[in-house]
């Protein structure tokens, strides 16, 4: 038979849930108030870079706290320096890795948001990755830029929850990335299939800019 859960354990637990509900650094776009998109892509004066909003958390200082991870670069078609001076146009997004690379980033944000808030405390992080889905805008070989929507569990832990971390199951984000931008928005319904809802072009949040 287990013990009940100390007062202090179960206020670690529901700080550590309460987390991981928020996401941290949630952030919804004026974007609706925008023209409609005629091409699919958004328009590169629509956001202004000094706009990014991600955490981007400092190292702690205790040894056993989680460290910080990096964002990755994004999932660029390489071309030859030839190409390259041949044409204005800059390199295809791979649609291919463009759930890879959503997964690594949204790995990299919530991460860096739990840290961001806990600080010192952070033990435990495990989040993996149960479907996706993506879409071209443009040639599937030759895209202007990708949609995608992950699903994912999340497990966090903190020094005070460590060996009774907590679990979130089917949260879904989206992303759009493209070119110049990455956009993502959180989706907090509860829908059977999965759909590139909401739309982050126009309730996403400026995650990465490239220029």
């Amino acid at each position: 038979m287990n013990r009940p859960r100390s007062r202090r354990a179960l206020l670690a637990s529901v700080v550590t849930t309460a987390a991981v509900a928020t996401g941290g650094f949630e952030h919804v776009s004026n974007a609706t108030n925008r023209p409609p998109l005629e091409s699919g892509t958004v328009p590169a004066d629509w956001y202004d870079c000094q706009s990014v909003t991600r955490p981007e958390p400092d190292t702690p200082t205790d040894d056993g706290a989680l460290t910080p991870r990096p964002y990755p670069s994004l999932p660029w078609g390489s071309v030859s320096e030839e190409a390259s001076d041949s044409s204005d146009r800059s390199p295809p997004l791979l649609v291919d890795s463009a759930a890879e690379y959503v997964t690594e980033f949204e790995r990299a944000y919530r991460r860096n948001a739990f840290i961001a808030q806990f600080g010192n405390m952070t033990r435990t992080f495990d989040l993996r990755r149960s479907a996706h889905r993506t879409a071209a805008i443009g040639s599937s070989t030759n895209a202007d830029a990708v949609m995608v929507a992950l699903r994912y569990d999340l497990t966090l832990g903190t020094q005070l929850s460590a060996a009774d971390p907590r679990d979130e199951w089917d949260i879904r984000v989206t992303y759009y990335i493209d070119q110049n931008i990455v956009l993502r928005a959180r989706y907090d319904g509860v829908a059977e299939n999965l759909s590139l809802e909401p739309d982050p072009r126009r309730q996403g949040g400026l995650v990465a800019c490239l220029n």
